[in-house]
């Protein structure tokens, strides 16, 4: 085998795993909500509570989606201005021997809404989904100005290993919406 067809067979590799990390994230559902010129996210990653977060959770292991909530301005021809960012996540913990689950809500760190249960379904919903998250106060946005909310999420612990040399997401969503004051 010649050094030039290596060399494909590698740029090959590298454009299929490309290929799959995008086909592979989950879609989150995002709705931004504009009230009395403040700017909130709601938003849904029902996809994100996959098979490997299931299994993480159901082993007893403390198990965390962790969501990056993005407010950013869209740039006509530069690089788009990030306004604000707020980071929440669900924190899940099952108890294998009463066999309850503890979900709890943060945001930025601080706990704002603990529940238990015993149904996985109740942990799927209230795991992965948020609902007017505060991301403005709408003072330092500009009248009928183009913005987007964009929302990552990544789940801990992971169980399986990428061949991508840099992290992935595994959910992303993006909603756009004009700022009318």
């Amino acid at each position: 085998m010649t050094m030039t067809m290596r060399r494909r067979g590698g740029v090959v590799l590298v454009l299929w795993s490309l290929v799959v990390a995008l086909v592979l994230a989950a879609d989150v559902r995002v709705t931004p909500l504009v009230t009395a010129g403040h700017v909130f996210a709601s938003f849904a990653a029902g996809d994100s509570y996959t098979t490997e977060v299931r299994e993480a959770v159901q082993s007893g292991l403390p198990t965390t989606l962790t969501f990056v909530v993005e407010l950013r301005q869209a740039a006509v021809i530069w690089f788009d201005r990030t306004v604000s960012t707020v980071t929440v996540a669900s924190s899940i913990k099952y108890d294998t021997l009463t066999r309850t689950f503890q979900v709890s809500k943060m945001t930025d760190g601080q706990v704002f809404s603990s529940e238990s249960t015993t149904k996985e379904d109740d942990v799927r919903k209230w795991a992965t989904e948020f609902e007017r998250v505060s991301l403005s106060k709408g003072d330092d946005l500009e009248a009928n100005g183009e913005y987007y909310v964009r929302v990552r999420m990544r789940a801990t612990p992971r169980r399986s290993f990428s061949l991508w040399p840099w992290g992935r997401d595994d959910a992303t969503g993006r909603a756009d919406f004009t700022f009318i004051r």
